[in-house]
């Protein structure tokens, strides 16, 4: 009723207090809604007092003021703007510019501080409202804390505390003696310097044993890249292709199981991975891929090869070897059953590949010169993970995007059934990846241009 019940009780009490018959129904609603300003004025302005309190109560809510946000760069230009009025006039400008006075004048006494300030574009303070740091010498530990990842050694939680020991003994007593025991002390402290090392750009990682310091490699980076394009800069795109090996899973045994809490974490058996394969992938500078070769496991000859090879899915190279890795025979089945169908006889292609034993043999040399006419260069010992395209920006979203994959998979049981579901997987996800994430990944691991 358009509030009409909320009309008729407020005008009743109204004229019962004036002891004044109503002259219409209150409640009626096109009579009420008419009236409904002159109503509550007449409420608001009455003084309508009994001995003990007031009887009527204002009805009306006032609007409260909508809050605003200003960019950084906002307050610097009418700052800007505020110092070029003649005569500087804060309540005018103010009422001009529809800013709050009392949020202008907190302005002017930062002018300083926001002249000299460089805000980006959606910037909303001037920073400094974060925590303050519960360790006084956190500047210190931080630069610990980098220099000795700068070395590649192992940081932990306990090198942390140890460092803390030694060079800040008396703050570590202070702190340790505010607690309610050692024990309580020593758990609230690990937790103080995993909270800290968080907060300034560090996280938990699987610690990775690397043969060549992070600076070493970045030096043989530079060098391969300068050899390369000094030897093969007159070589197309698509003449230029990375082959690598990676090991595909169906599924991964776990390292952590869950278990109830004072429970025992036992289990009846040590779970394996239920099966695996070797996929060897090719990709062109260009970014064309080239079909995959997959190395079964199993016997050459065997069940698998003579029953299983067969129904899977046309379009690649299949092959089978006992322990599903790439070895002198399984690279020959690569060069010439695979590599050689997809290189021109009289176009000159360089194949990069790393220095494993069966890819630099000197069969190996000897087929892709006389047979396939192109030349193969060996990556540097241990650089992979930097002068390979295929691990430094291909390898990364193939994974994940078969990690999706195995989501939407329907479960299975057998061996065989696995290694179908491996494959087609493995199919689906190279078949995704798009040509831009190739030619970056040549890019990056290869550059033309290096700055030095």
């Amino acid at each position: 009723m358009c509030g009409g019940s909320a009309h008729h009780l407020c005008s009743n009490e109204y004229f019962a207090s004036v002891l004044v018959e109503p002259p219409y129904d209150a409640a009626c609603c096109s009579k009420s809604c008419a009236d409904q300003y002159i109503v509550e004025e007449a409420l608001h302005d009455a003084v309508i007092m009994s001995d003990e309190k007031s009887i009527v109560k204002r009805s009306t809510r006032l609007l409260s003021r909508q809050n605003r946000r200003y960019f950084v760069r906002d307050r610097i230009r009418l700052l800007e703007l505020f110092s070029t009025m003649d005569i500087p006039n804060i309540k005018q400008f103010c009422r001009e510019q529809d800013i709050p006075r009392q949020t202008f004048s907190g302005w002017l006494t930062k002018s300083s501080t926001y002249m000299n300030c460089h805000a980006t574009a959606k910037q909303k303070s001037l920073g400094g409202q974060g925590q303050v740091e519960s360790i006084p010498f956190g500047n210190e530990l931080v630069t610990f804390m980098k220099d000795v990842r700068r070395e590649e050694h192992v940081l932990t939680t306990a090198h942390m505390i140890t460092w803390i020991k030694t060079h800040h003994g008396k703050w570590l007593d202070r702190y340790i003696a505010m607690k309610k025991d050692d024990a309580s002390g020593y758990n609230t402290l690990m937790r103080l310097c995993q909270r800290f090392a968080h907060r300034h750009g560090f996280s938990q990682r699987v610690a990775c044993v690397s043969r060549a310091r992070q600076q070493e490699l970045d030096e043989t980076h530079r060098s391969f890249a300068r050899q390369f394009w000094s030897k093969y800069s007159d070589y197309k795109a698509s003449e230029i292709l990375n082959v690598d090996e990676t090991g595909i899973y169906y599924d991964m045994p776990p390292r952590r199981i869950w278990a109830e809490v004072g429970g025992s974490s036992k289990v009846d058996k040590s779970e394996k991975h239920s099966d695996r394969l070797t996929a060897v992938l090719t990709i062109r500078a260009d970014g064309r891929k080239l079909p995959i070769l997959f190395i079964v496991h199993g016997k050459p000859g065997g069940k698998i090869e003579a029953d299983e090879i067969p129904s899977y899915p046309d379009g690649h190279v299949y092959a089978v070897q006992e322990e599903a890795w790439m070895d002198e025979r399984v690279w020959q089945v690569y060069l010439q059953y695979l590599l050689k169908n997809e290189l021109v006889a009289e176009t000159p292609s360089v194949i990069l590949a790393d220095n494993l034993a069966c890819h630099v043999s000197h069969a190996s040399v000897e087929t892709i010169c006389l047979d396939l006419c192109a030349s193969l260069e060996a990556l540097p010992p241990n650089s992979t993970s930097v002068c390979q395209p295929l691990d430094v920006g291909v390898m990364g979203p193939l994974k994940a995007k078969m990690r999706s994959l195995w989501l939407r998979e329907a479960p299975v049981k057998t061996s065989a059934e696995k290694r179908g579901a491996m494959i087609k997987r493995t199919i689906k996800a190279w078949n995704s990846l798009t040509e831009d994430t190739i030619v970056k990944s040549f890019f990056k691991a290869i550059p033309q241009v290096y700055e030095l």
